[in-house]
């Protein structure tokens, strides 16, 4: 049942990637939902879940929209494992952690992408796409992250608190 759960998220998230980002998006940065959504399931479960969940919205990913098959999967596992293994070895996961990690691995996911599009891309045009795309949406992506980390910790918290009656 919880493969069934988690294979309709991925599916879902790629759909949403290619429908409701739009209605999201701000100033014409688009969120890469299938990245939050690795890089939250490693820092909610762990860096096994996290690599799981990275490489199945990738191959999904890779699979339902153009471009090659396999960079998607391969940058997705490793966000989500990579997110879950700095975040429980390292310190706690806190808001800022989710924020600070998931920003890192946005930078650098997008900038492996970016080179694997266009290789022939001088040093200035890099630079001009990483500062002017990359980085804004890196950011937008981490507090898109740590705000859905943020209620789900609170959802947690709220339903793992278990109220006794003071009855005799």
């Amino acid at each position: 049942m919880i493969i069934l759960f988690h294979l309709v998220l991925c599916i879902g998230t790629v759909v949403a990637q290619a429908t409701v980002s739009s209605w999201v998006s701000i100033n014409g940065l688009y969120p890469d939902l299938c990245l939050v959504l690795a890089c939250l399931a490693g820092f909610l479960k762990n860096e096994y879940k996290g690599l799981l969940m990275g490489l199945t919205v990738g191959l999904f990913q890779d699979l339902l929209s153009p471009g090659g098959i396999g960079l998607n999967m391969i940058l997705k596992g490793l966000a989500g494992s990579l997110a879950g293994a700095t975040t429980h070895t390292i310190s706690t996961v806190t808001v800022p952690a989710v924020i600070l990690v998931t920003l890192v691995l946005s930078l650098v996911c997008g900038l492996a992408s970016l080179i694997m599009a266009y290789p022939a891309l001088d040093g200035v045009e890099t630079f001009h796409a990483f500062s002017r795309i990359l980085a804004p949406q890196a950011l937008y992506q981490s507090v898109l992250a740590a705000g859905i980390f943020w209620i789900s910790h609170k959802f947690r918290q709220s339903v793992s608190v278990v109220h006794f009656s003071q009855g005799r």
